[in-house]
């Protein structure tokens, strides 16, 4: 849970009884997902209903992020929800954040990450009408990306790859953080869009890491939370015959060995061999065959 500022104690524990009790009900009249410890007392409690499972998610995130330097660094947290990884960065020491978010997209209100700044005293710049696959109209690079929570929603995740890369300089580094399986064959993923609430989109370790190729990401990290084990064979024969068209895929669903996995990549420009022809989404502008 992220805490208060210096700062901001002084103001925080100079309200009066009933300004704080008026203050933790404007709190609690929000959807969170992320919690805040604001002191005083003053508290944002996630109402996730699998909020145990979360905690353990918001941990694994953070143990890989405080092995990046943010100092002084300009940074982009796409998906930025409550504001919870924007703030992060500029307590690790971030010149600037930009917390971005698509509203259209977001199942909560958006009006949480406007209160944690104010009573946070963050100076973080608020952006809630940036869809990811718009990024690039933004017209600046950063120097950490971060975009965690987000691919497995997604409809497009390769033509949203592909916005990310067009925010990334030379030495960006960028974190992607989701969901993974190891449920299919290792060259495939699960798409299905009938439930906007669930993952749309679920990749094996191996493609994740091709479709972020092919956007000139190079992978520098790639790591399990805890490794799903593989699945039984019956499991891999029912994708077998959906495969074939011998059976319906609705009857069968996702693959059920799914954990979360971090990807720290870095942006690369020359030649890809994953491409043949001129790629798509303006990735070819870091492609010296198609400049």
């Amino acid at each position: 849970m992220l805490g208060v500022s210096a700062r901001t104690l002084i103001m925080i524990f100079s309200i009066s009884d009933t300004e704080r009790t008026a203050l933790q009900k404007q709190i609690d009249s929000i959807a969170w997902y992320h919690e805040f410890d604001f002191g005083n007392g003053l508290r944002a409690v996630s109402t996730a209903p699998d909020v145990d499972a979360h905690r353990g998610v918001w941990d694994f995130v953070r143990r890989h992020l405080d092995m990046i330097d943010f100092v002084s660094k300009s940074v982009l947290d796409i998906g930025s929800w409550d504001g919870y990884w924007s703030i992060y960065a500029e307590r690790r020491g971030a010149k600037n954040v930009l917390a971005s978010d698509d509203s259209t997209q977001n199942w909560g209100g958006g009006e949480g990450i406007r209160l944690v700044k104010k009573l946070l005293g963050s100076s973080i710049d608020i952006d809630q009408n940036l869809s990811i696959y718009e990024l690039s109209r933004l017209n600046r690079t950063f120097d950490v990306v971060l975009c965690l929570g987000v691919y497995y929603h997604l409809v497009d995740p390769l033509a949203a790859f592909a916005q990310v890369r067009h925010c990334c300089h030379r030495d960006t580094i960028v974190v992607f953080e989701g969901e993974a399986t190891l449920g299919l064959r290792p060259d495939t993923v699960f798409w299905d869009l009938k439930n906007p609430l669930a993952s749309l989109f679920l990749p094996t370790p191996y493609a994740l890491a091709q479709m972020l190729r092919a956007t000139y990401f190079d992978i520098v990290k790639q790591e399990w939370r805890t490794p799903p084990r593989p699945p039984s064979l019956r499991r891999r024969l029912e994708y077998y015959t959906m495969a074939i068209g011998r059976r319906d895929p609705g009857s069968i669903g996702p693959p059920s060995k799914c954990e979360r996995m971090i990807v720290v990549c870095k942006p690369f420009e020359g030649e890809n061999p994953l491409h043949f022809y001129k790629p798509p989404f303006g990735v070819h502008r870091y492609d010296s065959r198609f400049r």
